[in-house]
């Protein structure tokens, strides 16, 4: 079962760094504009170790991932950035709001050993690409040092730590508020509280809901480090990754994860109908807001579609008598049959556009927002926008204890756990 362990977290300096201004997204979230962003809001800000700018004249000594390490270092020696001094486990609230609701999750960062292949008790639920592993490879060699947490969830429904050690812990060490949101974090010691929260998660399977790129990467990188070092016991430090773990019990948020083509390659309204009528109602909508309120209505089985070009927007319902396996490649999982996404990019994307599940391809990105993706096309900055609803989280838990994948950003779990609220050292 997961193994768990407090750590000497590397945090920000609350007095000499505002942390309401050095947190940052996962770096795989964060748009070029939001970078430019994030560098203005502080000289401190986190995305400048995980999302570093690039420069044309970066060679092989002198690029984003050499920077992150030697820029670490420098704040860790100017004390921006502090050690804590005993191992520790880091409980922490969010309260955020979502539409003109205000909501909290709740979890905890722990060091986290990596899993060994054959025991799957960390679970993925998406596919993944090689680039980001290469990408965040390279980080993690330079600086040997986890800057953020993969989203872990487990289920507890006798909710042990919401009811039984949060009540106990007393006042935040770290309290803080942005724009739009709250964090609160407790710093937690005490080796009797640490030992019932292990315990506690021993009997768990985890879920990676974000963060499975990087999960990847430190078994890429454990298992390099095995090797140069010999060490294989399952006790050194990069065995162990850095993890936010949540209980599905409190309410797990997921949005949708639309699709966005950016090049068609020529691909209209005309190529993609004779497909889509035969598996699809179509039916036509003039207005944004009724369209939009239609898809979310729909639920599972229901899809939207915007093509440039085209003054009108269409509700993609499933036909109740669809043959769907005459679609399907042989092969796919009956799971997996059954979800929105997996129809779209095996009947749709991947035969029609010629975008496959895993391959690396700037014609397709994705986002959580609708009328991102319906702005891209009336904008003429793409030409085919696919809006989804979201997989419910017991869609999710069942794809990852059957060991199947999900198309790659087939989920968008909200909020995102922050960067920054503390560092976890592979040394």
């Amino acid at each position: 079962m997961p193994k768990i362990r407090s750590f000497r977290g590397i945090r920000y300096n609350p007095e000499r760094v505002d942390l309401a201004q050095a947190i940052c997204p996962p770096y795989d979230v964060i748009s070029a504009a939001q970078v430019e962003d994030l560098y203005a809001r502080s000289p401190y800000n986190a995305v400048r170790l995980v999302l570093g700018k690039q420069f044309p004249k970066d060679d092989r000594d002198n690029n984003r991932y050499t920077r992150a390490r030697d820029l670490f270092k420098q704040w860790l020696k100017d004390g921006f950035l502090i050690q804590d001094k005993k191992p520790a486990l880091y409980y922490h609230e969010h309260t955020y709001t979502l539409g003109d609701k205000a909501s909290v999750r709740r979890g905890f960062i722990a060091s986290v050993r990596l899993d060994e292949d054959e025991k799957k008790n960390i679970r993925a639920h998406e596919q993944t690409m090689k680039s980001p592993k290469l990408d965040r490879l390279r980080l993690m060699s330079e600086v040997r040092t986890n800057f953020s947490s993969v989203l872990g969830l487990y289920s507890d429904p006798k909710k042990v730590l919401e009811t039984q050690i949060q009540p106990k812990l007393g006042a935040p060490e770290v309290e803080f508020s942005t724009r739009d949101e709250s964090h609160k974090l407790w710093v937690i010691h005490e080796t009797a509280t640490i030992e019932k929260i292990s315990k506690m998660i021993q009997s768990k399977r985890v879920i990676i809901a974000d963060g499975q790129h990087r999960y990847e990467t430190a078994k890429i990188y454990r298992d390099r480090m095995r090797a140069a070092s010999g060490k294989a016991d399952g006790n050194q430090s990069y065995d162990y990754i850095q993890m936010y773990l949540t209980n599905l019990e409190e309410g797990v948020r997921i949005m949708p994860s639309h699709r966005v083509i950016v090049d068609s390659m020529g691909v209209g309204l005309v190529d993609l109908e004779y497909r889509l009528k035969e598996l699809f109602n179509m039916v036509p909508y003039d207005n944004r807001k009724a369209f939009i309120a239609a898809l979310n209505k729909g639920g599972a089985g229901t899809l939207g579609l915007y093509v440039k070009g085209i003054p009108r927007f269409y509700l993609l319902q499933l036909a109740q008598d669809t043959e769907i396996d005459k679609y399907l490649p042989p092969g796919i999982h009956p799971l997996l049959k059954r979800h929105d996404v997996t129809v779209l990019h095996e009947c749709i994307i991947e035969p029609i556009l010629g975008i496959g599940t895993t391959m690396e391809n700037k014609r397709i990105i994705f986002t959580s927002r609708a009328e991102e993706a319906l702005d891209m096309v009336t904008r003429e900055q793409a030409d085919i926008a696919f809006l989804l609803n979201p997989p419910s989280i017991e869609d999710v838990v069942e794809i990852a204890e059957a060991g199947l994948r999900m198309p790659l950003n087939s989920t968008y779990f909200y909020p995102k756990t922050p960067t920054g609220l503390v560092f976890h050292s592979l040394e």
